[in-house]
């Protein structure tokens, strides 16, 4: 229900809440984003004894759906105001050790979360989210946001303001193919996270141990690259950094495709898939990541957060169609390990055509954000 409701949610309202975050104060946005949470969670807990057998997805649906909004509103604000938290040189380096920090908090969560489902009741694992809630918002809260020029921001309707944002995109062409990058990579990533605990345990019938084991990988793999980009003084070559970091995703899916065709022995598809997916999740962090810093570092603040949005949610709403597909595929095909090794050999050989043109859109865009350099770092 999460993975469908929380994207469908995100593609409904991603044009109204980059409006709105470029429209209002970022600080204000992220602490009513808490408290409206902070009251979700309560009124969950309130609801649930209520409801039972399948009528509880009532809640949970409605639930899922209001904090999807809150987490994307309060995620956009916070990703639309990394420059009012630090200087324009220190902006890679914060979003990169935040993200680094999500990722170790997603290797931890399982375990912890197994452990205090264990423990305590679901009400009880309300209170200890709304506890972590006020935590997180106290934190926030005691952050410094520098104030920037709004004086010249024009108050114009909702679909002006989208207007503005496809004018500004056509301007700068690498946005698009960041956008249809970042689709492009979501789409076939989903060939790995529905294909390789399907092939691993009902086609090669291993253990579930392995299935951990290649997800580990995935998890150390994105805190490597958070950790990596964070180190980098420098952010420069950023079309080296797309272009490759896709053809390392393509060569990895490639070779867990591979890897499952020609052997079906515990040891050997355990370590290569957790060394193949660790050096997949670390070039998709990279390639996020270079993305999400040139962004931050190079769009006007009175459009970031609409810019932000976008991105955010297409990367985000492609996985449940590509779920879908993936799931298709598995499904009608009775070897899934030649669907990983075609979906990477495509994605290689798109990013192979697509060099030229995304070099091409880059140089462009250097010489617009060297022409409006004052504007973008006002």
């Amino acid at each position: 229900m999460n993975i469908a409701v929380g994207p469908l949610i995100s593609l409904l309202t991603f044009i109204s809440i980059g409006n709105f975050v470029d429209t209002h104060n970022h600080k204000r946005i992220i602490f009513w984003g808490y408290i409206l949470r902070i009251i979700g969670f309560i009124a969950l807990a309130l609801a649930l004894p209520f409801f039972h057998g399948e009528s509880l997805l009532i809640p949970v649906a409605l639930f899922i759906a209001i904090d999807s909004i809150l987490v994307n509103l309060r995620n956009t604000a916070y990703s639309a105001s990394i420059r009012q938290l630090v200087k324009m040189s220190d902006v890679a380096k914060l979003t990169s050790l935040t993200t680094a920090v999500a990722s170790a908090s997603r290797i931890l969560s399982p375990v912890l979360g197994i452990t205090l489902y264990a423990l305590i009741s679901v009400e009880g694992l309300i209170v200890l989210e709304i506890l972590a809630t006020i935590v997180a918002m106290i934190i926030m809260m005691t952050l410094h946001f520098f104030k920037v020029d709004d004086s010249k921001r024009e108050k114009v309707s909702q679909v002006e303001q989208f207007k503005q944002t496809l004018q500004y995109v056509k301007k700068r062409p690498f946005i698009r193919d960041s956008i249809v990058a970042e689709i492009v990579v979501n789409f076939f990533y989903t060939a790995v996270v529905t294909g390789s605990p399907f092939i691993i345990v009902n086609q090669l019938g291993l253990p579930n141990s392995v299935v951990i084991w290649t997800e580990t990988g995935y998890s150390i793999g994105y805190l490597t690259g958070s950790l990596i980009t964070s180190q980098l003084k420098e952010q420069r070559h950023f079309g080296i950094k797309i272009m490759s970091t896709m053809i390392l995703v393509g060569i990895s899916l490639l070779g867990l495709g591979g890897l499952f065709l020609i052997t079906r022995n515990q040891i050997i598809v355990s370590v290569i898939g957790m060394l193949l997916s660790l050096l997949m999740e670390l070039s998709f962090a990279i390639f996020d990541l270079a993305i999400e810093i040139r962004l931050q570092s190079t769009v006007e603040h009175s459009i970031l957060g609409r810019v932000s949005s976008t991105l955010y949610t297409v990367g985000y709403a492609i996985m449940p169609f590509g779920t879908l597909v993936y799931t298709w595929l598995y499904d009608t095909f009775s070897d899934g390990s030649y669907i990983m090794i075609a979906s990477g050999v495509i994605l290689i050989v798109y990013t192979v055509f697509s060099i030229s043109k995304f070099i091409k859109n880059i140089r462009i865009d250097d010489v617009y954000v060297e022409k409006h350099a004052d504007q973008i770092n006002s």
